[in-house]
């Protein structure tokens, strides 16, 4: 379980926002939604363990990940996976290269299982066949769905998306929810910042709480909940 407490934030010479109590239980697929500059990109980074807060806390589990010990900070970060909006660093990666990246990561996976892994991943986000493209070739699409299928290679138990679901545009933001769901169903936590949420994922979800400048909802994890198409 993800727990944070009165985060606070001081961002372009201002107070960001203050304040904010947050809880994400295991096994669920959460939607951050905010307008733009409200700071979603930055509380996705101090709840994955990688910028402290200017004021509050993070619990993992029920261990802080910025006032305890040190190796809770890395164990949780070694679980997590996270696809950002921003790809400048590995522009000029080919997709297969991401998969060996990540596959390093997490220890390394023998080059056989991983690129089993690698075609069943791709197909699953509807790119097959296209390991051998750098991603400075691909569309806005394709590559937030490289970037998540890279990450998924390595069983995160933490998946973290920032715009994801917006940049795969439809109808592939569908079959993104499908995907998240099961992961969720797996026991993983599938935690989303986006600006707006789907409209069919909004039926399903409800009104959300609303924290702060943001609104987080929580998606069903079983079809059976989501009622007729």
């Amino acid at each position: 379980m993800i727990e944070a407490f009165r985060l606070g934030l001081f961002s372009r010479g201002k107070i960001l926002w203050d304040g904010l109590d947050f809880a994400f239980d295991d096994g669920a697929v959460w939607v951050i939604v905010g307008p733009p500059s409200s700071g979603k990109t930055l509380l996705l980074s101090i709840l994955r363990g990688e910028r402290q807060p200017d004021a509050g806390d993070v619990l993992i589990s029920g261990e802080s990940l910025y006032r305890g010990d040190a190796s809770v900070a890395r164990s949780f970060r070694a679980a997590c996976g996270s696809i950002t909006e921003r790809f400048d660093g590995v522009a000029r990666m080919t997709v297969e290269s991401l998969f060996i990246r990540s596959a390093l990561l997490c220890g390394g996976i023998p080059g056989r299982e991983r690129k089993e892994r690698q075609e069943r991943l791709l197909a699953m986000v509807g790119m097959p066949g296209m390991e051998t493209l750098p991603l400075s070739c691909l569309s806005a699409s394709e590559r937030a769905r490289a970037l998540l299928a890279a990450e998924l290679v390595r069983n995160p138990k933490f998946l973290f998306g920032d715009g994801v679901v917006s940049s795969a545009g439809m109808p592939y933001q569908e079959l993104l929810g499908g995907l998240f769901r099961a992961l969720a169903g797996e026991g993983n936590t599938i935690l989303l910042a986006e600006r707006l949420l789907p409209a069919r994922w909004a039926a399903v979800a409800g009104d959300g709480k609303p924290v702060g400048p943001f609104r987080v909802f929580q998606l069903p994890t079983s079809a059976a909940k989501e009622g007729p198409a």
